[in-house]
């Protein structure tokens, strides 16, 4: 893509579905400085609507990007071009999985209206064939003072990833969807966002989500989560399940308070679910498609039984391959990769995955807790972290043992677990009312 001078500020705005050229798009901005925003623009086009040529057992396409972007408050614009090539493993699997062509292009912004044109098209024939197309208006929110909250990007994967690339930032690989679309294909809606000007204190703040009807009435609603600020500025993910919202509009609604001025921001994001899979239809057998999903599909001694392992260890090619297909077929496989994505995320510790540790074990098992409390270091206990789960009126305890950060379990009250010898002994008791 060609640079252009940043004295020429730029961006885009979410797209609909065109009723001609079917392109579906989206946008987040995040503060960058002071009076500058850096925006991601996200777009997809379904792979069948590209134009793809073979050669050395390679099937490969590209695709053009042509822009133009101009302020309402300045003589500003700018017009350029970029280009995508991509690859696919095979055909078989872009059928089996609908998959889509997704991609991100990220530009900076002051705070203000902006009005653009964007087309997507096939240049690989003397007269390109255009995907896509959209013409539109946006406004960019400033984050310069006040307590604020950035966009919303709603994703179909969010995983720990220190590495640079398109999709990277903070220290994670965030595939964005586009459409915003979920249900049948993609169950789970991960959520992505930033906070700004939060009071620099070790106090806790609170976040609270919800799932609001076309008429922001609520539909459903989640317990508050209570965490101890990092600073003045943070950003937080999380996943919430699709599952149960029947076809239609919907918005997610994010509620951030901070807990040492009582100073909250609210803002909302609309995403949509399809249909889901007819009565009596059946979800065709799981195959990843990706290194990253065939990590996970292997992982199974995350969470599979001793016997199950035993049994798993001494498989090679089509027996494990056999085995592997009727292990997930008695378990939802979507669900356990949006667990373990999330345990490696947030639960990681040096060269340690997140879900091979004691905190991501718990959330592989019993899913996400309702409530999360730190509990600083006191003369009578160790640094902890509390997990509770209101419904069925469990709590986990977890330690940092030599106050390097690395929590590890010590007692529920569950009765499923093995309790740490003398638990209480690092747990201060007048606090702990279980």
């Amino acid at each position: 893509m060609k640079k252009v001078n940043l004295s020429r500020y730029w961006i885009f705005t979410p797209l609909l579905f065109s009723l001609v050229f079917p392109l579906a798009m989206d946008y987040a901005s995040f503060r960058y400085a002071k009076n500058l925003n850096l925006v991601e623009l996200y777009y997809s086009v379904p792979y069948q609507d590209l134009s793809f040529r073979t050669k050395n057992d390679t099937i490969a396409a590209d695709v053009r990007i042509d822009y133009s972007i101009h302020s309402f408050l300045s003589p500003d614009s700018v017009t350029d071009s970029a280009y995508r090539h991509l690859t696919l493993p095979s055909f078989k699997r872009v059928q089996e999985r609908d998959l889509t062509m997704v991609d991100q292009v990220v530009f900076y912004a002051r705070p203000g209206k902006y009005w653009f044109n964007f087309t997507v098209s096939s240049p690989d024939s003397a007269k390109p064939k255009k995907l896509g197309f959209r013409s539109d208006t946006l406004t960019i929110s400033d984050f310069s003072d006040s307590l604020s909250l950035s966009d919303i990007e709603l994703a179909v994967q969010i995983a720990r990833d220190t590495f640079e690339g398109r999709f990277n930032k903070s220290g994670l690989r965030i595939m964005p969807n586009p459409s915003g679309q979920f249900g049948s294909a993609y169950e789970l809606i991960n959520v992505y966002f930033e906070i700004y000007n939060i009071m620099p204190d070790s106090q806790l703040f609170e976040a609270t989500y919800a799932i609001l009807d076309s008429n922001q009435m609520p539909v459903k609603t989640f317990p508050p989560e209570k965490r101890r600020k990092e600073g003045s500025s943070l950003s937080l993910t999380f996943a919430l399940s699709a599952q149960g919202l029947k076809p239609g509009s919907y918005f997610l609604t994010i509620r951030f308070k901070d807990l040492s001025t009582n100073k909250e921001i609210t803002k909302n994001k609309r995403f949509s679910v399809v249909s889901p899979l007819a009565a009596g239809s059946t979800q065709p057998t799981y195959q990843p498609v990706n290194p990253e999903e065939r990590r996970y599909y292997e992982a199974i001694n995350l969470i599979a039984t001793e016997k199950e392992m035993k049994q798993f260890k001494p498989l090679t090619g089509a027996a494990r391959e056999k085995f592997l297909v009727n292990f997930w077929a008695k378990r939802d496989f979507t669900e356990f990769m949006v667990r373990a994505q999330y345990a490696d995320l947030h639960f990681g510790f040096g060269d340690k995955e997140g879900s091979e540790t004691d905190r991501g074990r718990i959330y592989l098992k019993y899913g996400p807790p309702d409530d999360i409390e730190d509990l600083p270091m006191t003369e009578s206990a160790n640094p902890q972290q509390r997990w509770r789960y209101y419904k069925k009126n469990w709590v986990f305890i977890f330690v940092d043992f030599n106050g390097n950060g690395y929590l590890q379990f010590i007692y529920s009250n569950t009765g499923k677990e093995r309790n740490y010898p003398d638990w209480q002994k690092y747990v201060n008791t007048d606090e702990f009312g279980e």
